[in-house]
């Protein structure tokens, strides 16, 4: 039985899982300007001509002479800063759900920036303390009564876990309650060390509620609504 804690109706923090968290609050507006001779932009940049660049030369015999396509060089103007630290940077292009983001990290002895991972168009979910909120479903076998506070839901972890359910690391949800909705959002330790991408089974886990649901529209969390 697990005792959720207040939250506000929309997550501080979300992420797609390819780098730094970041506010939604981010992604609204006219962003500043990216610094070209910043080294985490100029990093960014760097990857983004190495994706872009000139075609190689073909493989095909007849069409080894040909010159090279060149392409445009990739327009800054077009990313903005989601999120950074002293050693990462996070940035995005374009708006969910077709955000692109493009994650740059210091690395060796360096400390040089470097590319540390990109991705596109993941959904973006409620993160708390570094970890992305999980997916939970009513438990079908039970009837919902409105006066009952005691919510039974089915688990189903974000992380590769090698298929293992989530007994035992299941963390205090997050729940936020009015005279309409209900919004649960669950968080999982992920396993440590290596895990196989083999499908988690589903974890049951009872939350005790602040209020009877009485009517209230049940929502799951963990999906940003963005």
């Amino acid at each position: 039985m697990l005792e959720p804690r207040r939250a506000p109706r929309h997550p501080e923090l979300i992420s797609d899982g390819g780098g730094l968290p970041f506010s939604a609050a981010a992604l609204a507006g006219v962003s500043p300007a990216l610094d070209p001779d910043d080294p985490a932009v100029a990093a960014l940049l760097a990857y983004l001509s190495a994706r872009g660049g000139a075609r190689r030369a073909s493989r095909v015999p007849w069409k080894r002479d040909a010159a090279p396509v060149p392409v445009a060089a990739p327009n800054v103007e077009d990313w903005r800063l989601l999120a950074r630290t002293d050693s990462e940077a996070l940035f995005g292009r374009g708006r969910p759900p077709q955000l692109l983001t493009v994650a740059v990290r210091r690395a060796g002895r360096s400390r040089a920036w470097t590319h540390a991972g990109s991705s596109a168009a993941r959904p973006l979910r409620a993160t708390r303390d570094g970890i992305r909120a999980s997916s939970w479903r009513l438990d079908p076998s039970r009837e919902r009564e409105p006066g009952e506070t005691v919510l039974r839901v089915l688990v189903s972890e974000q992380t590769f876990a090698s298929g293992q359910r989530a007994d035992g690391r299941v963390q205090v949800p997050d729940i936020y309650v009015d005279a309409d909705e209900l919004v649960l959002t669950i968080f999982v330790t992920p396993r440590p060390g290596y895990q196989s991408g083999s499908r988690n089974p589903e974890t049951p886990v009872r939350i005790a509620l602040p209020h009877p649901v009485e009517e209230r529209r049940l929502i799951d969390g963990a999906l940003a609504p963005v």
